[in-house]
């Protein structure tokens, strides 16, 4: 998953949308809309925080991400 042109959470597709720990993969999750219309009034976490911001300071310095091991292959991005 990428945000702002950085790779935040990487992993099998089944781990990141089984399990997604980034806010932002998080957000993303929420906003995907549900087909079965028997599970479209299912109560679905929606996340109201807000992310960094996309505009950057002028003096916005690049800093390597570090990532955490979630499960094998499924990494997320330390914030």
């Amino acid at each position: 998953v990428m945000y702002l042109g950085e790779i935040v959470e990487i992993g099998p597709r089944a781990a990141i949308f089984g399990n997604p720990q980034h806010p932002y993969t998080k957000m993303l999750m929420a906003a995907v809309p549900v087909p079965d219309p028997d599970r479209r009034r299912e109560k679905r976490m929606a996340a109201n925080d807000e992310i960094k911001s996309p505009i950057r300071a002028v003096d916005y310095k690049i800093v390597p991400l570090e990532y955490h091991t979630v499960s094998p292959g499924h990494l997320v991005a330390i914030s």
